[in-house]
């Protein structure tokens, strides 16, 4: 019997109870899995409660990504590479007790939804916006595959600090600028995808009019998911390519269920479990 569950500020509407239930039938595993809201004053705890208990692994959002990493006794390279964990793996260590492992799929679930779009990362002009938890495995991996990145962030201390944590290979492929209407709009002329690792209330009315001069052929990944959003709103009709967070959502979550059991579960029911909802 695998148990696992999500872990999260508010995960009340989150989609990964029905994601990872669908990826256990498809794998004809029996599972139980279940979304658990903890602030991070009760994060640790209930992570030692859970493991002590004899859960199989857990899967982190938002705020707990960088705590979840700093629990773990080991990290996967995408995980210590970000400084941020999306999954946590409880492997046997001895008679009574389980180690931790770090795992951030955050990175595979973005490159496989840039697949769906269409867009190959190397040599791929990619603007990113934001630096928070999400956006440190997804900059990993996608230096790591060889895209060039600008990484616009309000506050650019953090984003530098994403940079830094990268390899001196992957750091080259990398500016870091402060998030600006105007820094925007520069940036985004021959882009081949723009990226948002931001909250969807972020794109107000002048970030998305800062979108008028990017090309037709630019894909969008909107990395927010669940309604229409202020800039699926701005680039329908005029952007080719857009998608929000779903796919990345789906992808990520089966890369995290192969980790954790060894086997990779068919994307498919996954894909229309979550689309159920």
């Amino acid at each position: 019997m695998i148990r696992a569950a999500v872990l999260g500020a508010d995960v009340s509407k989150s989609r990964s109870p029905a994601i990872h239930r669908a990826a256990f039938r498809a794998l004809g595993v029996r599972g139980s899995y279940e979304a658990l809201s903890v602030d991070a004053a009760g994060f640790d705890a209930l992570v030692g409660d859970l493991r002590a208990r004899g859960y199989r692994y857990l899967n982190v959002t938002i705020p707990h990504k960088r705590a979840a990493a700093a629990l773990a006794r080991t990290r996967g390279p995408e995980a210590r590479a970000a400084g941020a964990a999306n999954t946590l793996i409880f492997t046997p260590a001895s008679p009574g007790a389980a180690s931790i492992r770090a795992e951030n799929t955050d990175g595979a679930g973005l490159l496989a939804a840039l697949a769906d779009l269409g867009v190959t990362p190397r040599g791929a002009r990619v603007v990113m916006v934001g630096a928070g938890g999400a956006a440190a495995g997804a900059l990993e991996a996608l230096t790591r595959a060889g895209a060039i990145v600008t990484l616009l962030a309000r506050r650019p201390g953090p984003a530098r600090a994403l940079r830094l944590g990268l390899s001196a290979r992957q750091r080259a492929r990398v500016v870091v600028r402060t998030l600006t209407n105007e820094t925007l709009a520069k940036a985004l002329p021959g882009a081949t995808a723009l990226v948002s690792a931001v909250p969807a209330a972020a794109w107000n009315a002048s970030m998305c009019a800062a979108l008028r001069g990017m090309d037709r052929g630019t894909a969008v990944l909107e990395m927010a998911y669940g309604g229409r959003t202020p800039l699926g709103a701005a680039v329908r009709g005029h952007a080719t390519r857009y998608a929000d967070g779903l796919g990345m959502l789906v992808h990520q979550a089966a890369r995290a269920v192969e980790l954790a059991l060894g086997e990779a579960p068919p994307v498919g029911p996954l894909f229309r479990a979550a689309r159920a909802l």
